[in-house]
């Protein structure tokens, strides 16, 4: 029977983009520390630009202005309440050349309240600033819109504002960019605390200046500035479809989802999403690490229980608007698998992918739930452009914290990278939109990046190498193997390593024109990275007077380089840790050494000649595992150089006929079947050993002994995410 799933998108379909030429700032260890300015800046230099529009496209992104009749009859209101002058023409707590102050805050809640008060049932009210729960873990915005209900509560929680606010009384430059960087955090912290908000509005003011701000999974925008004193109407418009939007019980008009419902058990925040027809209850956080990007697909990972309790996986992402869905992709690969392979190789490969129950794009009122483009129709055309962000920290000794758990990184804080590098110029003339997505897993599982035994991390290892043959065996290319896309899954017969995440595979299509840069950066094959075969023999000399200079052809990702992301995870494992044994014994390991290693080989950064060395030079790397890592790890591993040998050799063959790329089944065979062995050997070899994180090592953090136990701690699931 076919998976439930949501028709697909008549649009036509694109390339994804390119990898990016430095990973997010936010997955960095920097962001980590809970140093705001440091948070910020990571922020910032994720953001590097937001999209300026004018301001009238962007307000009727927030609703219907009132008509002119209806504007007219607000503007004798506010007369008779004395917030205007009698000529309407002046705020009175604002008369020129009256100075503007910070405790303009203050004085506008009289004009925002007067204004949403005429709105028939409005759903949120205007507070000045006041202490905010978990108060560490911001800046606090000058003032915010709430929901009604909530305005009597002792603290505010960052899902309890609807619009943030930010004020200066100057318009210098330095104020522009300290109000844009208090209002981005706001909204960053509002999308990343809160499931249940899609998107989010904010208010900038510099001294007569308002801007409006709209914060959403595809791009950050911020309009023309209009003059609270001279554009008196615009306020009004403004601030009465705000209070319009928020008149529904759900206030989906200023971003909240009414598919996904916050309550309570035992006292902890769960959550109801509403897939399809069914109505899933989440029992804990595997993974929200991917609401720490502000733009991107946001992704929060939650195990979670349906109606009878079955307990399941629920993945909530924005994928690009023009991409299939991983579900949609998966059942394709599935069809494929049915059609190429024999009954048991197809029962086996379904075994070693991650178990998708459904999928289904969210729909709100009927209509896909997209982000919104303001400036939409030809007579928009020239009236936006991108503005670069300027990310130089505002100095502040507040503390945040990010959010549930991590991405592999190179250990190395940002900070060591060029700031310009996480402003990387894009050939991009249209806005980019996402498309709300939930898929439901039946595995739940641990990734290879969070295994603490070696032998688990290895069989797990192996049983995506597994996956991926079968995937290779039927056409196809997953182009994402990484750390955290191979689920250990634990069940009535034992472990079993799975294959997941196929947001990225495509069917081998011989007749691309060039593949674009796909994948997770530590473990993107060489030529992946560089975008040209790498390993192809000496072409034939040039001669005098040829003229006719070929051109290249185009570079097309294959299954060899799927094949090298497996030797990549397998090298990650053994340098971004060392066993419990050594770590804890008083023996001359150097945790620096093999932590600057791992830097070199895993630099996070497009086009390190370090990284290229790592791989290919095969004496040298056999030399830096015996002298870097412990003689436990080697004694398991000692067959690296010789996985990358291989694999060198393979791609030599496959390219000795450069321009011509041959991958024959007899290639595909032997390479796989070398791969799984030396993983089989390294996995017989691991015994019972325990891994420790280096950089948890550094933290002087008392790494588990050999054989110990101890209670669970009340975060495990942080740890843990679908498959």
């Amino acid at each position: 029977m076919a998976t439930p799933h949501t028709p697909p998108s008549q649009k036509s379909q694109v390339p994804p983009p390119d990898t990016a030429l430095v990973p997010p700032h936010t997955s960095q260890s920097d962001y980590r520390t809970e140093d705001l300015e440091l948070g910020r800046e990571a922020v910032l230099t994720d953001l590097r630009r937001y999209l300026q529009a004018p301001f009238v496209s962007l307000a009727k992104c927030v609703g219907a202005v009132p008509s002119q009749q209806r504007l007219e009859e607000m503007r004798d209101h506010l007369i008779r309440s004395e917030i205007l002058t009698n000529d309407g023409l002046e705020w009175k707590d604002f008369i020129r050349p009256a100075d503007m102050s910070e405790e303009m805050t203050f004085k506008l809640e009289g004009i925002i309240s007067g204004i949403l008060e005429q709105v028939p049932d409005c759903g949120v009210s205007y507070l000045s600033n006041m202490p905010l729960s978990e108060s560490h873990n911001t800046s606090l915005p000058d003032g915010y819109l709430v929901r009604a209900n909530d305005r009597t509560a002792l603290r505010m929680h960052w899902f309890d504002i609807a619009v943030p606010f930010a004020f200066k009384k100057e318009r210098d430059a330095k104020a522009l960019r300290d109000n844009e960087h208090k209002i981005i955090w706001s909204l960053h912290n509002i999308m990343r605390e809160d499931p249940c908000r899609r998107f989010a509005f904010g208010i900038t003011i510099e001294d007569t200046q308002l801007r409006l701000w709209l914060g959403n999974r595809g791009f950050l925008t911020v309009t023309e500035p209009i003059d609270c004193f001279e554009d008196i109407d615009r306020v009004i418009s403004l601030f009465y479809v705000l209070g319009s939007a928020s008149t529904s019980t759900s206030l989906k008009g200023l971003g909240w989802d009414p598919t996904v419902e916050r309550i309570y058990v035992g006292g902890k925040v769960q959550y109801k999403f509403t897939v399809g027809d069914e109505v899933f209850t989440t029992t804990r956080e595997l993974a929200t690490y991917g609401a720490d990007y502000m733009v991107g697909r946001g992704t929060r990972v939650y195990e979670a229980t349906d109606a009878k309790g079955k307990k399941v996986a629920i993945k909530d992402s924005w994928r690009e608007i023009d991409r299939q869905s991983e579900g949609k992709i998966l059942e394709k690969i599935l069809a494929s698998c049915e059609k190429k392979l024999g009954a048991e190789d197809f029962a086996d490969a379904k075994r070693h992918f991650i178990g998708v129950r459904l999928w289904k794009d969210v729909t709100i009122d009927g209509a896909s739930d997209e982000t919104v483009n303001p400036v939409a129709g030809d007579e928009h055309d020239g009236t936006w452009e991108w503005k670069l962000i300027d990310p130089k920290p505002i100095l502040c000794e507040r503390l945040h914290s990010s959010a549930t758990g991590d991405v592999p990184d190179s250990g190395k804080p940002s900070a060591f990278f060029p700031a310009q590098l996480g402003i990387v110029g894009r050939k991009e003339t249209r806005i980019p939109q996402r498309v709300h997505a939930r898929i439901i897993f039946d595995d739940v599982g641990v990734t290879v990046k969070d295994l603490i035994c070696l032998a688990d991390s290895l069989s797990c290892l192996s049983g995506g190498l597994k996956g991926l043959y079968y995937l290779h065996k039927a056409g196809w290319i997953h182009h994402d193997f990484s750390v955290g896309n191979v689920i250990w899954v634990v069940g009535d017969n034992g472990g079993i390593g799975k294959l997941g995440d196929f947001e990225y595979a495509q069917e081998i299509d011989p007749n691309t024109s060039h593949d674009v840069r796909m994948g997770t950066m530590h473990f993107m094959a060489i030529e992946v990275e560089h975008q040209r075969y790498l390993f192809r023999t000496l072409a034939p000399p040039p001669t005098y007077g040829d003229t006719d200079v070929p051109s290249p052809p185009p570079f097309r990702m294959n299954l060899l380089h799927d094949i090298e992301s497996v030797w990549w995870t397998y090298a990650w494992i053994f340098f971004y840790h060392t066993d419990t044994i050594t770590a804890n014994s008083n023996d001359s390991f150097d945790v620096d050494a093999q932590l600057r290693q791992h830097q070199l080989a895993f630099p996070g950064a497009i086009g390190q000649p370090t990284r290229r060395d790592f791989f290919t030079d095969i004496t040298e790397l056999r030399h830096t595992c015996k002298s870097i890592l412990s003689d436990r790890c080697f004694k398991v591993c000692d067959n690296l150089a010789l996985f990358a040998y291989t694999l060198q050799a393979s791609y030599l063959k496959a390219e000795a006929d450069h321009p011509l790329i041959v991958l024959d089944d007899s290639l595909r065979e032997d390479m796989h079947a070398k791969a799984a062995e030396y993983l089989d050997y390294a996995q017989k070899e691991a015994g019972d050993i325990k891994l420790c994180r280096l950089l948890d090592l550094r933290k002087q953090k008392r790494p588990r002994e050999e054989g110990e136990t101890s209670p669970t701690p009340a975060n495990a699931g942080k740890r843990i995410r679908y498959g």
